[in-house]
């Protein structure tokens, strides 16, 4: 009966809903005008007082009704009341208040007596206007309060537990609670913190910390989890994936709370490996950022490349005067300029060229004078530049000199090279390069003072692309082998933002020359990784197979030489290297060395331009790698 009341209600033309609005407001005023007169003679209200009463009760509630009706509230939608609705309510309750007492107080005879009648005594406006603004507030609550519980239990077959009871999980909580078409019924919360443990929030439970969440799932039955906080460490995140896997309970990630303010939905995805190999959140300082990018001309090279992309996104969040992507990909640019002007940023401007053009890449330094320049462009795949040497030594070496020498004579205010920990104790042509790439930015830094140089170096970052989590993930999905070069392989790993934002970080702090590592946490079995990922996606069946080093490959990766010291820098997770200095072993000039590696390598005469680069750093060595390797490592050559 209830129901079909509320249903023909509902299905009313809106003037008559809101005239009964009005009439279910006026009865309680003057029902609670009538219970404040109660209050204030102790009951004892003699009968022919109850006449004068009643006209002036209506009166208090014409004027309720019309101060109501001026702010507003018979326009709102009763199941969306808010903290907005009661303010409004606040307002017109407290103006009804003064206004009525004021009134009381002039005409009656306990105040000026200007008519010398006392409708009321002074204080029932007051006490009366408390009960009434209480009432009115109840009775706007309720249809939200009615709707969200029939919302929570009506259909919902997914019994889920959020991770999380900070700002994140609530607010991910009464989305679902508000979201009719969600099937899922949220039965309880584990906390970062054992503060929470045995409160509710919204009638719902806090059942433990997350070393608690197998005996939650067995308690409450649930099906699903979702990993709802931004606070929790790799180790926790790892028990609740092992947890949930070995209940049978499927386990979600929602995004960071901003994301999710700036796309207005709640998107919740599959838990990844990225989640298992995440770190401590990186802690970035956006004003010094802002300092040094707002308002400048930057130039990125290699911008279509993964780190060149991130690079790309997060500088033009920064407020830079224009923003130019080079690159010899056409595709990668366009694809990544119009992602740019989706997220209103317009003054990028698009420059197909490779850095190893003299002409073209000293027309662009001459069309945009660029203030900063990040170095991305550069050949990063191990075992395949062993096979194609001399092009690698073209770009990474040749390439980086050609940018860097440009910078300083069109003088750019910094010029950032990003490098990788391949560039230590190099064993492959990539590292090497790499290497002698640092080394071409600091003599540069000496010849051209105005300009500060740098290098940033780092580990493997997750999700690049060539990187081993997207190569994993296609073998899986393909039914496998997982392919595994050795089953000890060691590597660091770093997601592309936290890399990026460290990049920006370091290139912000930097004054001087200087070589930059970042913190990249602890080494990962790559093996364990192959393994956490068949399990993540599903495929037990999917086996691991271990096929050997590939040309090039070292067992694990450093970060630093033993000539080097890490100093610390104003941020935790980046460190400036000091080192001994590293020259050619024969004595011979830098840059005679570079201009003849480059000669050779133009002629495609491999072995030549690979004698000129290991004579040029002086620690590039295959000596750690199997005699067959190093026979293997280059094809006959000119």
């Amino acid at each position: 009966m209830a129901g079909r009341m509320q249903g023909v209600f509902r299905h009313s033309p809106p003037t008559l809903r809101r005239w009964a609005a009005m009439l279910v407001d006026a009865v309680i005023v003057m029902e609670s005008f009538a219970v404040a007169l109660l209050v204030r003679t102790n009951g004892d209200v003699k009968s022919e007082f109850w006449i004068t009463f009643w006209p002036s009760a209506a009166f208090s509630a014409l004027v309720f009704v019309v101060l109501l009706r001026w702010s507003g509230v018979y326009e709102s939608i009763l199941r969306y009341t808010g903290i907005y609705q009661g303010i409004r309510v606040a307002s017109a309750t407290s103006i009804a208040a003064g206004t009525l007492f004021i009134v009381d107080f002039v005409v009656g005879a306990d105040g000026l007596s200007v008519l010398n009648f006392n409708p009321l005594p002074l204080s029932v406006p007051l006490i009366g206007s408390l009960l009434a603004y209480v009432q009115l507030v109840a009775v706007r609550l309720y249809p939200r309060v009615f709707y969200e519980l029939s919302l929570r239990e009506v259909g919902r077959q997914t019994r889920t537990i959020i991770v999380g009871t900070r700002r994140p999980g609530v607010a991910l909580a009464g989305h679902i609670w508000r979201t009719a078409s969600m099937n899922t019924q949220v039965v309880g919360f584990v906390s970062e913190s054992p503060v929470d443990v045995g409160k509710h929030i919204e009638g719902v439970p806090v059942a433990g910390v997350i070393e608690d969440l197998e005996g939650a799932i067995t308690r409450y039955g649930v099906d699903q989890v979702i990993i709802a906080s931004q606070d929790i460490d790799r180790e926790q995140v790892d028990l609740i994936w092992r947890t949930c896997t070995s209940g049978g309970v499927e386990v979600k990630v929602m995004p960071d709370l901003g994301e999710v303010l700036e796309q207005g939905a709640f998107k919740l995805r599959e838990l990844q490996i990225e989640d298992l190999l995440g770190r401590e959140p990186v802690d970035i300082d956006l004003g010094a950022l802002s300092e040094y990018i707002n308002g400048k001309r930057v130039l990125v090279t290699g911008a279509s490349g993964s780190i060149g992309k991130e690079l790309s996104r997060q500088i033009s969040r920064l407020g830079p005067a224009r923003l130019v992507l080079l690159d010899r990909d056409e595709s990668g640019l366009y694809y990544l300029s119009q992602e740019l002007r989706r997220e209103e940023f317009h003054d990028a401007e698009v420059f197909v060229g490779d850095v190893t053009q003299p002409e073209r890449v000293s027309f662009a330094f001459e069309s945009f004078r660029p203030h900063i320049v990040f170095h991305a462009a550069a050949y990063k795949h191990v075992p395949m530049m062993e096979l194609q040497a001399t092009e690698c030594i073209t770009n990474n070496v040749f390439g980086t000199l050609n940018i860097a020498r440009n910078a300083g004579a069109y003088g750019v205010e910094k010029f950032i090279n990003v490098s990788t920990d391949k560039a230590v104790n190099p064993a492959n042509v990539m590292g090497a390069t790499k290497r002698l790439a640092e080394m071409l930015v600091r003599d540069l830094a000496s010849e051209y003072p105005e300009t500060v140089y740098a290098s940033v170096r780092f580990g493997n970052v997750l999700g690049s692309r060539g990187s081993v989590v997207p190569t994993f993930r296609q073998q899986i999905e393909a039914g496998g082998p997982v392919t595994v070069t050795h089953p000890d392989m060691i590597r660091y790993f770093m997601t592309i933002p936290e890399a990026v934002s460290l990049i920006l970080q370091a290139g912000a702090m930097a004054e001087g020359y200087g070589t930059y590592v970042l913190e990249m946490g602890r080494p990962v079995s790559i093996t364990d990784l192959a393994r956490k990922m068949i399990e993540i996606m599903g495929a037990p069946n999917v086996q691991v197979k271990f096929v050997g080093l590939r040309p090039g490959e070292k067992l694990e990766e450093e970060l630093v030489e033993a000539s080097e010291q890490q100093a610390p820098t104003g941020h935790p997770m980046v460190f400036q290297l000091t080192s001994e200095s590293t020259e050619p072993s024969d004595g011979t000039d830098l840059p005679k060395l570079v201009d003849g590696m480059v000669h050779h390598a133009r002629a495609q005469e491999g072995g030549k331009s690979l004698a000129f680069l290991r004579r040029a750093v002086p620690n590039y060595s295959t000596a750690d790698l199997p005699e067959e390797m190093r026979e293997f490592r280059y094809p006959p050559q000119r």
